[in-house]
């Protein structure tokens, strides 16, 4: 069975009146949600954005690195060819996803721990701990079975938590120690004139 893609001005309203968009300095506002596709798939992670933020950023790396014709190839492979995208027709319905973690709780996450890795442990409401790194994503965030963002009640940056150690300042020693929850893979789906 094939549904309906979804009218285009009932997809932007849905997300701006029901969606806080995440900030970000160089794709502006970003919208996550779970979406339906047209043939039935149900993907738990996409990010709505403005299409003209994207091609700005291409268009001005592209001029940059003009002269570095080994660069320029780079970058050009991973504007054009990097990450998932998808078409503003494939979707039938959007809804708020329960892994897209409010930005008022993301913003108590801080600063990058160790090269290319932030790690960080909610505590949850019922007193439990649970660590969580991720690399520079922090769009999705897997959580344990039977919580939900909801159920964070502070963030303790550059921790990790591991039933071996217990609460302990970042390490990789303490890291292979603790089971770690993850930022979750997305989808990207650009679309004019989203502010």
């Amino acid at each position: 069975m094939t549904l309906r893609p979804m009218n285009r001005g009932e997809l932007r309203a849905f997300l701006r009146e029901h969606i806080e968009p995440l900030e970000d300095p160089i794709y502006g506002k970003r919208y996550r949600v779970a979406a339906r596709l047209v043939d039935g798939t149900f993907l738990p992670c996409v990010v709505f954005q403005n299409r003209r933020n994207q091609v700005e950023l291409a268009l001005r790396r592209f001029q940059e690195l003009a002269r570095n014709p080994d660069r320029y190839k780079s970058v050009v492979g991973t504007l054009v060819s990097s990450g998932s995208h998808l078409a503003e027709w494939a979707v039938a319905s959007v809804e708020e996803s329960p892994y897209a973690w409010p930005p008022s709780l993301l913003k108590t996450i801080h600063g990058e721990t160790a090269m290319s890795w932030t790690s960080f442990v909610a505590e949850m409401t019922d007193g439990t701990l649970h660590s969580f790194g991720t690399t520079f994503h922090f769009e999705f965030f897997d959580l344990p079975n039977g919580y939900s963002y909801h159920d964070v009640k502070s963030i303790r940056s550059g921790m990790v938590y591991s039933v071996a150690r217990g609460l302990a300042p970042y390490s990789h020693d303490a890291l292979n120690d603790a089971a770690i929850f993850r930022e979750r893979p997305f989808f990207v789906c650009y679309l004019d004139d989203l502010e």
